[in-house]
């Protein structure tokens, strides 16, 4: 009986001794990213330049709460693109080398630099036994994981925003080919009314501001320069602050496209989506009855 409680005892104390060496081995420290490649936070950038051979100079700006891209056109910016590529700035690499002999890791003429304010990244070749790509910063080289260099945008499509309105704009009013919804009072309300539609079948102020949501909050698949084709149809959307914006209906199949008059832009949305917009506000049960898709939480 002594015996096997003295052998549990051993078998404890040994795998105790196998976990401390694994959390303090020697070496475990120094397989750690420490060399970080910039002091910068993110908060402190309002300046971006992407410079890649072959491609467009890309240089972006931020205006506030907003980015702006300024080249090779000028456009709003994607958010959550942005913050992609400013994450650039938290890489760390398990290696950094003198920023000697620069062409032979292609870092004499890079292929592509990005420069946050006034500190460039260029990017060089890639490491043909570990697959990490040497990276320049400062006066210093490192070796980064591939996945760093997918952060950065290879063209000026992938920077334009998804988001239909800006943060600050506040629509009170859709004046749609069929129908308007307006606030009034402070209470949404949709004209002309149905005069066939029952009590029940009426849409609440909740419903009214799901709808609203659903424009206030809609974010394309895709988002391109406009083109040349002519909107068949216009939606004017008037804003809190009096000033109004155009839209127009481009094409309304496969998908939906919305031209951004004032930005020059051209939404593009699938069809759901497209049902949700230009139809009017109606309750889950008279949404049902019509076949069509009712608003709810996990659209909004």
């Amino acid at each position: 009986m002594r015996s096997a409680w003295i052998t549990n005892l051993a078998l404890v104390a040994l795998v105790t001794a196998l976990a401390v060496y694994a959390i303090y081995k020697p070496g475990a420290e120094a397989d750690k990213p420490r060399f970080e490649l910039s002091t910068l936070s993110k908060s402190t950038v309002d300046r971006i330049r992407i410079e890649s051979k072959g491609g467009a100079l890309i240089e972006l700006r931020k205006q506030g709460d907003e980015w702006q891209l300024i080249q090779p056109l000028a456009a709003r910016a994607d958010r959550s693109q942005i913050d992609r590529l400013l994450d650039l700035l938290a890489a760390r690499s398990k290696e950094k080398l003198a920023a000697n002999d620069l062409q032979r890791f292609d870092l004499d003429h890079p292929a592509l630099k990005v420069t946050f304010n006034d500190q460039t990244i260029a990017f060089g070749t890639t490491n043909p036994l570990s697959q990490e790509q040497y990276v320049l910063a400062g006066e210093s080289v490192y070796l980064l994981g591939s996945y760093y260099r997918s952060l950065v945008p290879d063209s000026p499509q992938r920077v334009l925003t998804h988001a239909l309105f800006k943060l600050s704009e506040k629509p009170v009013a859709f004046a749609l080919p069929n129908f308007t919804v307006q606030q009034r009072d402070g209470k949404w309300e949709l004209m002309p009314p149905s005069r066939d539609m029952s009590d029940k079948d009426r849409p609440s102020q909740d419903d009214f501001n799901r709808w609203v949501d659903e424009w206030k909050l809609a974010s394309s698949l895709l988002t391109q320069p406009a083109g040349s084709r002519s909107p068949s149809e216009w939606i004017n959307v008037r804003l809190a602050d009096g000033s109004s914006i155009r839209l127009g209906v481009v094409q309304r199949e496969p998908e939906l496209v919305l031209l951004r008059t004032d930005e020059k832009l051209s939404f593009y949305f699938s069809q759901q989506m497209r049902d949700r917009l230009l139809s009017a506000p109606l309750t889950a049960h008279a949404a049902d009855a019509n076949g069509k898709p009712a608003p709810s939480e996990s659209n909004r």
